[in-house]
């Protein structure tokens, strides 16, 4: 990982040294002189934004993410390496403060734009994204990403009742509510399906992934069988309310979510139907010298503080999930990223 940094380094002082970071007025600018974090507002537990001292604040010092109220596994995870990069100099022409900052609500941004993935917004309004973002191969494609630093899966609860059916035949309620432009939304009802583990509804999925629409009485009824929301919260406080039966997503978010709702009743059969391994990613922007170092040193310092004891990775589970013991599989997971305690 060093000697990747390194070349990063090399590459981007090449490509970036003539070019003159300025405004169309001559004046720099702020976008070509910031390294931009972009975090969630909507992620729980693992990026997300509390006005909850106990949420936000740990026995460390607060990093630049912490003191703006962002919290969550991935985001202790890199305020770690922010503050070591503030209180660390990397010498000549390494000089980090805080105005070098700029913390992007990525939740914000695709509220407004719900077609956009968050993906996108790469290079053009953030360069690092401290989210629960699963390694796909699509996402690989020009970004350079951290080790694994989670291991999770896509799952689904449900209610404790289901309403009974229509009198057409269709359920009263959507099947599934998800959030869009997640892994959830693209292969999560293929999972689902393959695992075969709602076979009554099995030709409704199949229909829904077909073509959006599915037509499950005799006539031509429209049935909505899944219902995207925007964010985690409305999906939720939806779901609590007994709006759809099934509420899928990465498992410690949809838990988490529907737990901090009062009142939520709802079962969990425990399964998962992927393995999903959470990275953080980032874009280099060779046009940009300076911003470019910055990234690459966030990365190299992200790399030395994973893999060896004591590890990032235990304090920021430990201040996330207290009281939560790890999975076999998720501890397994840590053991081989970090080895033994």
């Amino acid at each position: 990982m060093r000697d990747f940094c390194t070349l990063v380094l090399a590459a981007a002082l090449i490509a970036g040294t003539a070019i003159a970071q300025t405004s169309q007025t001559g004046e720099p600018t702020a976008r070509d002189s910031v390294l931009r974090i972009g975090v969630r507002s909507d992620a729980r537990p693992f990026s997300y934004r509390s006005e909850r001292n106990f949420d936000v604040l740990t026995a460390a010092t607060p990093g630049p993410l912490a003191n703006r109220k962002y919290t969550g596994f991935m985001i202790k995870i890199c305020d770690a390496v922010l503050t070591d990069m503030l209180v660390n100099p990397a010498g000549e022409g390494g000089r980090f403060t805080n105005r070098d900052l700029r913390i992007v609500d990525v939740d914000e941004l695709v509220m407004k734009n719900p077609e956009k993935s968050r993906f996108e917004y790469f290079g053009e309004e953030f360069d690092i994204l401290c989210d629960p973002a699963t390694i796909t191969n699509d996402r690989r494609s020009g970004l350079i990403l951290s080790p694994p630093l989670f291991l999770s899966g896509i799952s689904f609860i449900d209610l404790p009742e289901l309403p009974k059916p229509r009198q057409d035949g269709c359920p009263s309620l959507p099947l599934v509510g998800l959030v869009g432009n997640t892994t959830a939304a693209q292969t999560g009802i293929r999972a689902v399906l393959e695992a075969d583990e709602l076979p009554r509804y099995n030709a409704l999925l199949v229909d829904y992934l077909n073509d959006g629409k599915t037509n499950c009485a005799k006539e031509e009824i429209e049935y909505e069988a899944v219902r995207i929301f925007a964010s985690h919260s409305e999906a939720a406080e939806a779901f609590c309310d007994r709006e759809y039966y099934y509420y899928l997503g990465d498992h410690e978010i949809i838990t988490a979510n529907a737990r901090l709702i009062p009142g939520c009743d709802f079962e969990h059969s425990g399964r998962t139907f992927t393995t999903d391994r959470y990275a953080i990613f980032g874009q280099i922007d060779y046009q940009n010298t300076e911003r470019a170092l910055h990234v690459a040193r966030f990365f190299e310092i992200l790399s030395q503080k994973v893999p060896f004891s004591p590890s990032i990775l235990d304090t920021a589970f430990s201040d996330t999930f207290i009281g939560t013991e790890k999975s076999r599989a998720l501890e397994l997971f840590f053991w081989s990223v970090r080895g033994s305690k």
